[in-house]
């Protein structure tokens, strides 16, 4: 990694200010401490504990998918923790990761991101319902102190929040350029660019409380097409991994399909990058006995039409990644291959099957609902910031132009 980026905390610093009063209990000022990479062993048993004391988090911001996160891509971007507690007490949690990995142009960005992300183009784990692990009655402060410290380091040229759900209480305020929030008298804030993305799933709670069939939530021609292909199919079948090995016989083969499926159409594939196909086989070893990711192979006869590998995050199925069968030795095999395991899902008591962002037919048929996630940019005043708006409002003036000549 660039080693130009200079933040300024020490090893560890805490953060004093005055919000005791916004503090839903009356325990004290929420002190904010900062831990360096190589202070880690000291953090994880806290992130446990409070993992612990929280019960159901998102995976995204566990202490394993971090640490093992961590294990991976900690030569890339420059890892920091930040801890929020009172009287002692931890309160909150989260990742911070500096990465000088992006470029605009000739220039490297500078760029500091909330949890498991920032990592080089082409090796990114793509993090979708990131989040602060924290106690819900703090989160409003510690998210509103958090800004604020991250707003006086002066290291970074955009700050990006990557994969956030779009509700209320996850919502940020807005940063200044002078270590205050946006909100403050004389505070100027920062250019903020915000893209919404839909993450659509199927609602499989409602779908029971409505008799369990799936094909009846799903739209008349997606429920035609189904019927149609698997009764021009022989008899499918769905293998749900219950073992280590088990889940990695699974996995190899969806590598194999899914490197075969893009390296066909001139693409490398996720698993070209060594970095995301070690996290995901250190990931699958440490979570699968724990029933904290799944690994489906769907069949038909002796043909596998699909593998897929789905997170569990609050007993929600989220689509990671996936293999299928050629479109020419299969018809529609992601829509029969994640019909298929909605209904082993469904069978086994999951509450959503959720397909995350991105445009593909079977996520649009099958998934009848969407949650928001968003990803925010806070860009700080850049020469190179200003040149790539510049050259962005000269080519939009040259095409009014040309439309009008």
């Amino acid at each position: 990694m660039d080693e130009t980026i200079a933040m300024t905390h020490d090893p560890v610093r805490t953060d004093r200010v005055a919000m005791a009063a916004e503090s839903p209990r009356a325990l004290g000022e929420l002190e904010l401490s900062i831990y360096q990479q190589s202070e880690q062993d000291r953090i994880w048993p806290v992130w446990r504990e409070l993992e612990q004391r929280l019960g159901d988090v998102p995976i995204t911001c566990s202490s394993e998918w971090t640490r093992i996160w961590l294990k991976h891509y900690s030569e890339q971007v420059r890892p920091w923790f930040v801890l929020a507690s009172t009287d002692g007490i931890p309160r909150g949690i989260c990742l911070l990761s500096e990465s000088t990995n992006q470029k605009l142009g000739p220039f490297r960005i500078h760029s500091l991101h909330l949890g498991t992300a920032g990592e080089p183009h082409g090796h990114s784990v793509c993090v979708e319902y990131n989040d602060l692990l924290v106690e819900p009655e703090f989160r409003a402060v510690f998210t509103r102190k958090l800004g604020l410290l991250i707003a006086s380091e002066r290291g970074w040229d955009q700050f990006q929040l990557d994969g956030i759900p779009c509700t209320a209480e996850d919502s940020w305020p807005l940063l200044a350029d002078d270590g205050h929030a946006a909100a403050g008298p004389g505070a100027k804030p920062l250019a903020t660019n915000v893209r919404i993305r839909d993450s659509r799933y199927f609602d499989l709670e409602q779908c029971r409380q409505a008799g369990g069939d799936i094909l009846a939530q799903l739209g008349k021609s997606t429920r035609a097409n189904i019927r149609r292909r698997l009764r021009q199919v022989e008899e499918t079948s769905v293998e749900w991994a219950e073992t280590v090995e088990q889940g990695e016989s699974i996995f190899n083969e969806l590598i194999e399909m899914h490197q075969a499926r893009w390296q066909a159409v001139g693409m490398p594939g996720a698993f070209a990058s060594s970095s995301f196909l070690n996290f995901q086989k250190d990931l699958i070893a440490e979570l699968l006995p724990q029933q904290r990711v799944v690994l489906a192979r769907i069949r038909s006869g002796d043909i596998t039409v699909g593998c897929l590998y789905l997170l569990v995050d609050r007993n929600r199925l989220l689509d990671y990644v996936s293999g299928l069968a050629p479109f020419e030795e299969f018809p529609s095999p992601g829509l029969i291959s994640h019909y298929l395991c909605m209904e082993e899902a469904l069978r086994r008591g999951f509450d959503a099957y959720d397909f995350l962002v991105g445009e593909k037919r079977h996520k649009e048929n099958l998934g009848k609902a969407s949650e928001q996630l968003q990803w925010i940019v806070f860009e700080r005043p850049r020469t190179k910031f200003s040149l790539r708006n510049w050259a962005r409002h000269s080519k939009q003036l040259v095409k009014r132009v040309w439309k009008r000549s």
